[in-house]
């Protein structure tokens, strides 16, 4: 009989019928959700006759499994019917992908250009994080075509659970959805589709000021390993890797520009060159042309480490940070406990001052070495609370942050530095990296504004050039007193 009583380990009846069917071979079992009532049969095999109220449930308990029956199997020819229809028009058969295999298909997806190797290997490693979990929470779906919106939910559910930052989260679920789109037969509903993104905590990157930059390329003189690195990471906000694998093919140093297509959007950039990257990029030149080496890569040793140990890179950035004092609040804590002996018996480690830096071979005034100055953090905590990574705001892509911020802060139209950035729209440019600090602000609105808006008060740029205009010999020492002030402030 399809439908049936169940026990519990007491040996008492379960309160509701239980219904099993077969189709195209598969068994399934299945709680029908109808609850027996009555008195059943003293045998307690369905062979018997229950009292007029138990056989009236088991009547709604056949008519539920009927239904349900009905309802698969018609589901099933339409799936059948998909495929003949498929493979009439096509010529091919169409197959489920097995769950267990969506990884390597995802791989075999076209694409208008191949996939990075360091991203297809993310992409992977999600993808197969997701298998692991459905294998492990539903052992019994083994196709792509058995993943449900309940089950695409749970699993979203459990990424949040397990502490994801919104912008994981919601590449993990845009992942998943386009793959889905990709691997499933046609007519089938991708279970990912219409979930919304979650709203992101975006903690910006904070750009160097002027002074700080000076601080951190101070910092990082002495080291010939990451110093061009730094250089060229500062003048041309590049990225880390195009900085790292910059080719002798994309510099022109007669015309001082360089010329390359960025490795994250493909996008072609020209950038001038200042005279500190030309300061650095010229010698090499002469040394690699006299070697013949001047057709492959500027920084040969960094951009093997960026290829093979990208993380190499930003550990050796970060250790040029802390020198300059930028380190968060425990390692700078340990520092001063004297934890830090490392690097206070490194002599090449700069000592921060006020305004301006020495290297740890010179005294001060009184004759005693100045102590490192704590600039900043180089992470932040995340508004989503405890168990979510710490954001980073001091890193290598500040240097990109930091010459935007600088470029529109003097002045530079917006479309030249998208020449050099390479966003296609100004919102990226304005959003996520023009991050003036508020006096360096406040004094370039000023400079900007018409006097109306400024109720009169005139900018420094202004008062410089009225004082100049104004000197005499009579006035100059004042008059110099006065143009230094104003140059401190600048």
């Amino acid at each position: 009989m399809p439908i049936e009583l169940r026990t519990q380990r007491d040996g008492s009846l379960r309160d509701t019928w239980y219904g099993r069917y077969e189709i195209n071979g598969k068994r399934f079992y299945l709680n029908l959700g109808v609850k027996w009532a009555g008195t059943p049969p003293e045998s307690r095999s369905l062979r018997d006759t229950g009292d007029s109220l138990f056989e009236r449930s088991r009547a709604t308990a056949l008519a539920k499994l009927d239904s349900i029956v009905e309802e698969a199997r018609s589901k099933r020819n339409s799936a059948q019917l998909i495929e003949r229809l498929y493979e009439m028009k096509t010529g091919e058969k169409l197959d489920s992908v097995p769950l267990a295999n969506v990884a390597s298909e995802w791989a075999k997806i076209p694409r208008n250009r191949p996939a990075k190797a360091q991203y297809a290997e993310e992409c992977q490693a999600t993808l197969r994080r997701f298998i692991r979990w459905v294998q492990e929470k539903h052992p019994k779906v083994v196709e792509i075509g058995q993943v449900t919106r309940t089950l695409a939910r749970e699993y979203l559910e459990a990424e949040s659970a397990r502490g994801v930052t919104p912008r994981t989260w919601n590449g993990t679920m845009k992942l998943l959805r386009s793959t889905f789109r990709h691997l499933l037969p046609p007519g089938c509903l991708n279970p990912f589709a219409d979930v919304p993104a979650r709203s992101m905590d975006t903690v910006f990157r904070k750009p160097f000021s002027p002074d700080e930059l000076k601080a951190v390329l101070e910092a990082g003189k002495h080291d010939d390993f990451i110093r061009p690195i730094l250089v060229v990471g500062s003048c041309t906000a590049m990225r880390r890797g195009d900085c790292c694998l910059l080719k002798w093919s994309d510099v022109d140093l007669d015309r001082r520009f360089i010329t390359v297509k960025t490795a994250k959007t493909g996008q072609t950039v020209s950038i001038p060159i200042f005279p500190l990257l030309y300061d650095e990029l010229q010698p090499r030149s002469e040394t690699d042309g006299r070697s013949g080496r001047n057709k492959g890569y500027v920084f040969p040793e960094q951009a093997k480490m960026y290829l093979e140990n990208p993380d190499g890179i930003t550990l050796r950035v970060r250790k040029v940070f802390a020198v300059a004092g930028f380190k968060d609040a425990e390692e700078a804590g340990e520092a001063e406990n004297g934890k830090g002996e490392e690097c206070k018996s490194d002599r090449t480690e700069v000592k921060l001052l006020g305004n301006g830096a020495t290297s740890s071979g010179q005294r001060g005034k009184r004759g005693q070495d100045a102590t490192v100055v704590h600039r900043g953090e180089i992470h932040a905590e995340r508004k989503k609370g405890e168990g979510v990574r710490r954001a980073s705001v001091r890193d290598f892509h500040s240097f990109r942050v930091t010459w935007v911020t600088l470029a529109l802060t003097a002045g530079v139209p917006l479309e030249l530095v998208q020449k050099v950035t390479g966003h296609k729209t100004t919102d990226i440019v304005l959003k996520h990296y023009f991050q003036p600090g508020r006096e360096d602000f406040r004094r370039a609105l000023q400079s900007a504004m018409p006097k109306l808006l400024t109720n009169g008060q005139k900018s420094p740029k202004d008062e410089m050039r009225e004082i100049v205009e104004k000197m005499t010999a009579r006035t100059w020492k004042k008059d110099k007193a006065r143009l230094l002030g104003f140059l401190a402030k600048v």
